[in-house]
């Protein structure tokens, strides 16, 4: 009985005393044909990194039963130009290693058209052999057309790390093979960001059609949930003279405490435009346009972002009588930026971030109308607009064409195949035809007046056209 059980304990003793050694040797996160702007590079965040380090380590540990799985510093990561792909390729066997595995995440564009692919290889080796190799492939969609009109970041850490792991359990075959395509946003997820902005609102829906991006014709109405608020339209004309002076003094001074650039405007105005906002009840607003030749120009504001200024606009607001108003827009984009954050230059797309935590582009105008302040800010990378006055928030926009016969952002259509993005259609605008009409929500205080309704309307207006013609 003794040689037995001696015997017994030889051999879980041979079990126990060899320690296998498994080591993850490659692990890669590439972006192909799309940018930090939608997808920013999540692992340079540690708690994202260790996140999915620890999960990884789990989910690999329980497929090759062992307890311990050798870990890499970082995920080696790479933005890919021009038509290179990622490769799967494992490097030479480490033979103090039993298992090594390689894994290789991949977000790219579709070879043709628009759509997003997440790719994910997965390769287990076995002293040398390969045991195991996968190949999991789905779409990514954003639920709505904004997400390929517009630069409105796809992926929140959170969702981020939930897709990585479910591409990581599939390869792995913890979950079942799958085409199903990854829808990521909702509606009803913008849009309680937008009443979050207002103690108590209403929800509206302005009705759009035309090229209202670019200063273009366009015809509008805001609608309640009862009736019809207002309706109005752009002209691409101007058939009365501005009364003067010029509120161009006061513009250069309001374009340098937002830009920090000292200007003489008579000497930088490249392009002009004049237009007339014309509403219902009779109102009339003269619009005078005026671009700014300059270059652009990049600061630092602190270690943690980047920031530069762009494509500023100018613009004077009248009445047949007098002048009531005046704006300058400007663009900015923010780089949330890391000890690796850089930016290179590449035939394929010039200058390029690399390595940050997000680039937040913001569209802003500030000015007077009617005696008011206004301050308008389009923070695109969560699709909202919010309208202020002082401190008073008039509205806020969801940068979200809701309609289900229309895949359009001012006339920029998307393909229902994703394959082609058309330009601004020709023609009247109207609003009587339903598939030529875009629907966005906007969300209104409910005590608002007739009066702040029309001026976050107008401000919303003159945001369009700085947006659109950059």
């Amino acid at each position: 009985m003794k040689k037995l059980w001696l015997f017994f304990l030889g051999i879980l003793l041979s079990f126990v005393g060899y320690a296998q050694q498994a080591e993850i040797v490659v692990f890669r996160h590439d972006l192909r044909w799309v940018d930090e702007t939608r997808f920013p590079n999540y692992f340079l965040s540690d708690g994202v990194q260790d996140s999915i380090f620890n999960a990884t380590e789990r989910e690999i540990s329980n497929y090759l039963k062992l307890t311990e799985i050798k870990l890499p510093e970082n995920v080696a990561y790479k933005i890919i130009n021009g038509f290179g792909n990622q490769k799967v390729k494992m490097p030479q066997a480490n033979s103090e290693n039993d298992y090594e595995v390689g894994i290789y995440s991949f977000i790219t564009r579709a070879t043709v058209g628009f759509a997003v692919l997440w790719k994910f290889n997965i390769v287990v080796k076995k002293r040398g052999k390969v045991i195991h190799t996968k190949e999991v492939v789905h779409q990514l969609e954003y639920f709505n057309v904004s997400g390929y009109l517009t630069s409105i970041k796809w992926l929140e850490q959170d969702e981020f790390q939930t897709i990585f792991m479910r591409l990581l359990k599939e390869s792995l075959g913890v979950l079942p093979p799958s085409d199903e395509v990854i829808v990521i946003g909702s509606a009803h997820e913008q849009e309680e960001k937008a009443q979050a902005l207002l103690s108590a609102s209403t929800r509206h829906l302005l009705k759009i059609d035309g090229n209202w991006r670019t200063a273009g014709n366009f015809m509008a109405q805001l609608e309640s949930p009862v009736d019809t608020v207002m309706s109005f339209q752009f002209k691409e004309k101007l058939v009365w003279e501005f009364p003067k002076p010029s509120f161009s003094d006061i513009l250069a001074q309001l374009f340098s405490q937002m830009t920090g650039i000292e200007v003489v405007l008579e000497e930088m105005v490249d392009y002009e435009k004049k237009g007339t906002l014309v509403f219902s009840d009779g109102d009339e607003l003269g619009i005078l346009l005026q671009w700014i030749e300059i270059e652009t120009s990049s600061t630092f504001s602190d270690e943690v972002y980047s920031q530069r200024v762009l494509d500023p606009l100018v613009a004077e607001l009248f009445t047949k009588d007098e002048q009531i108003g005046y704006f300058v827009y400007m663009q900015e984009e923010i780089v949330d930026t890391t000890d690796k954050t850089q930016n290179s230059f590449n035939l394929f797309n010039g200058m390029q971030t690399q390595n940050s935590l997000g680039i937040e582009r913001i569209h802003r105008i500030e000015g007077m109308l009617h005696e008011r302040p206004i301050l308008v800010e389009y923070h695109e990378n969560q699709g909202l607009i919010e309208v202020k006055s002082g401190q008073e928030t008039l509205g806020v926009m969801v940068v979200e064409n809701l309609n289900p016969d229309n895949r359009s952002i001012s006339n920029e259509t998307l393909s229902k195949n994703k394959i082609f993005i058309f330009g601004g259609k020709k023609g009247n605008p109207s609003l009587k035809k339903t598939k030529s009409v875009e629907w966005f929500p906007i969300y209104l205080p409910n005590d608002y007046s007739g009066e702040s309704g029309k001026i976050c309307a107008e401000t919303l207006v003159f945001l369009f056209f700085g947006i659109g013609n950059m």
